[in-house]
């Protein structure tokens, strides 16, 4: 009999059309083949757009929804585009990993911004390397010794004899996450929106057969201190795509197919709907809370689920739902396919999922942002992303 504070009722990824699928398409055009022979429906639906195109780029704006795209598509007027599942949790850590590598979150073991790492028995923020809060404190020499980088869709594409590359941020371009989901990756960097343009232009006009992935992530980060719906979140948003639509417009031809897509969406957080939680919960916990602020890897005590629960049902009811790790993990919400060897180690015993607008702050360091834009649950702001086709 499941404990009755176990809840199944959260929104699924749709694996089937979704960021992982919609990478499938491109490995059996241009790599070694699907990692999903499952995946059919999203080849049904691209394959003839790209049947004649020898150049694909695909452009990552970080946290651009589906739903912010329908309002400001009003005035772009793109005319095809499709609705994309992200992964869960939705958070540029897993969705960007698995535009990379054309993997599930489950497959592919990077599960969140804050992550339980046993190798080096500690939690790190998953982008720098760094302890949570204290971006000085870098564990980044041991992880590049520790932790496995991960097979990646540029050593796919390269292996059939074509290009595979990413242009990227200059300050990200040897991140930590980097670092593990870009090996052999030809890596092109730009330093300013106007830079990155001019890049795209380059690629557009420069002949090659393969597959140019360009990631933006400057949205992603507005949307966080000011939110998405912020009017300079939609003013940077609209004046992105409209530039987008008009430089790829200029080159368009049978040859090249673009796609301008997202990892995940966003959510605006009311400031009295963001919690600040420490010692309070981290009494049920044998390490502090990993994952997002809208979902959280939760490490229990012996014999602590009730108790967790309890005080969540009491302070917050509501605002969130609770579901054992594995069965999380049974149920799909994680993807499919043969499990990395540390998915089980790094998704806890439970996952906290925030409801609606709401956010849990964790005090790692009592030094941390009240953000105004959040992501990592599965709102439909959040899980569901745009696939323009140009």
């Amino acid at each position: 009999m499941r404990p009755y504070f176990w809840v199944i009722n959260m929104q699924k990824p749709d694996y089937e059309i979704g960021i992982v699928s919609f990478v499938n398409v491109l490995l059996k055009k241009f790599g070694s083949g699907l990692l999903h022979e499952n995946y059919k429906t999203m080849h049904e639906i691209l394959a003839p757009e790209i049947d004649e195109a020898d150049k694909v780029i695909v452009i990552i704006i970080d946290s651009l929804g589906y739903n912010k795209f329908l309002k400001l598509n009003k005035k772009i007027n793109f005319e095809k585009f499709l609705k994309l599942s992200s992964v869960f949790p939705t958070t540029t850590v897993s969705a960007i990993t698995s535009y990379m590598t054309g993997l599930t979150p489950q497959e592919h073991g990077l599960l969140g911004y804050i992550q339980f790492l046993q190798e080096i028995g500690t939690i790190l923020n998953m982008i720098d390397f760094s302890y949570p809060g204290m971006s000085n404190v870098s564990y980044d020499t041991l992880i590049k010794r520790k932790i496995k980088r991960l097979p990646n869709v540029f050593q796919n594409i390269k292996k059939e004899g074509n290009y595979a590359g990413i242009l990227t941020g200059s300050n990200i371009a040897n991140s930590g996450l980097s670092f593990l989901i870009q090996k052999d990756a030809n890596v092109l960097t730009y330093y300013t929106l106007g830079d990155m343009f001019a890049l795209i232009e380059k690629n557009l006009q420069r002949e090659f057969k393969g597959v140019l992935f360009v990631y933006y992530g400057m949205l992603d980060g507005l949307g966080h201190k000011k939110g998405p719906d912020s009017h300079s979140y939609e003013k940077e948003a609209e004046y992105l795509l409209k530039e987008l639509k008009e430089l790829i417009g200029r080159y368009k031809n049978k040859n090249t197919k673009v796609f301008i897509t997202a990892d995940h969406g966003m959510v605006q957080i009311p400031r009295e709907n963001n919690v600040y939680i420490g010692d309070e919960v981290r009494k049920f916990l044998r390490l502090p809370p990993t994952g997002e602020m809208r979902m959280m890897y939760l490490y229990l005590k012996s014999n602590k689920k009730k108790q967790l629960k309890e005080f969540f049902t009491e302070k917050f009811e509501g605002r969130f739902d609770l579901i054992d790790s594995r069965e999380a993990l049974s149920e799909g919400y994680f993807g499919i396919g043969k499990l990395h060897p540390e998915t089980i180690n790094r998704i806890g015993d439970l996952v906290l999922v925030s409801k609606q607008d709401y956010a849990f702050t964790y005090l790692y360091t009592g030094g941390e942002d009240k953000l105004q834009g959040m992501h990592g649950s599965l709102t439909d702001d959040e899980l569901y992303v745009p696939l323009i086709i140009i």
